[in-house]
Parts: structure tokens; C-alpha cells; sequence
């Protein structure tokens, strides 16, 4: 009885391994016949840019992070910069001076950036004060035609 139990365990260990191999085998050629392209996990990175993003944080103000090319614009908006965060990485602020008046500077690094802002500092070029807006698409010419004289 034990040299049955024997030789059915035998037997179920060979089965086994060989349709391990059997297995292993059609993977490498389905891998072998697959379209030579792109891996999905390289392709959903094709499109991505690095850039040094402001958090918000009082503690860690900077972080590197990948986003889509398409988000880039939104995010140098409103004070992120292209390319990895470090101590070369050059941020435009808008400083505070002694006397209360603003202007834009030129910051290089994280270290120093995340001071300027904990000073109360703002991220960005300094809006010109007293200068009246300019309405876009409002003006001569502009519009669909309505209320021109004929």
C-alpha cells in the first residue's frame, strides 16, 4: 500500500513539473511572436515630463514628481518649475521688501526657496499694481458681428 502512495506522489511531482515547463515554454513563444513594440509600462511614461512641484507644505515644500505633458502648463502656472527639484534648480518669487513694496527675483534651490516662502514670499512674477486690465476679445472688430452698423 505504501509503494502505491509512493508512486502516485511520484507521479503527481513529474506531472507537475512538467507542465511547468510546459507552460514556460509557450510563454517565451508567445513572448517571441508578440508585435515588437512599446511595453505598456514604458508607453504610459512616453509622454511624461519631470518637474519640481511646490506641495504646499511648510515642512517639505518641494517634491519631484511626472505628469503629462498636457498638465504642464497649468502647473508652471502657479509656481512649479521643469525639471528635478535640487539645489540648482532656479524659482522666480515675488519677495516683500522691508518698505512693503514687492519685486520678482531669482532663487536658486529648494533650501532657499522654501525659506523665501515661509517668510511669506509668493511663487511667481509680481503683479504690477495701479495698471488696469486689459479685456481680451474686447474691442473693435472682434465678435461675431453683433451690434456693427451697416
Amino acid at each position: 500500500m505504501r509503494d502505491r502512495f509512493r508512486r502516485r506522489i511520484t507521479l503527481g511531482v513529474a506531472a507537475g513539473v512538467v507542465a511547468a515547463f510546459a507552460v514556460a515554454g509557450m510563454a517565451s513563444v508567445g513572448a517571441a511572436v508578440s508585435p515588437a513594440g512599446q511595453a505598456a509600462s514604458a508607453k504610459q511614461y512616453a509622454d511624461k515630463v519631470t518637474i519640481c512641484h511646490r506641495t504646499g507644505s511648510k515642512k517639505n515644500p518641494f517634491r519631484t514628481i511626472r505628469i503629462s505633458r498636457n498638465a504642464l502648463k497649468a502647473h508652471l502656472k502657479h509656481g512649479d518649475v521643469e525639471g528635478p527639484c535640487g539645489p540648482n534648480t532656479v524659482f522666480t518669487i515675488c519677495h516683500k521688501t522691508n518698505n512693503g513694496k514687492t519685486k520678482t527675483v531669482k532663487v536658486k534651490g529648494t533650501r532657499k526657496a522654501g525659506r523665501a516662502l515661509k517668510k511669506g514670499d509668493k511663487l511667481g512674477k509680481c503683479k504690477a499694481k495701479g495698471k488696469p486690465d486689459k479685456q481680451k476679445g474686447k474691442g473693435k472688430g472682434k465678435g461675431k458681428g453683433k451690434g456693427k452698423k451697416k
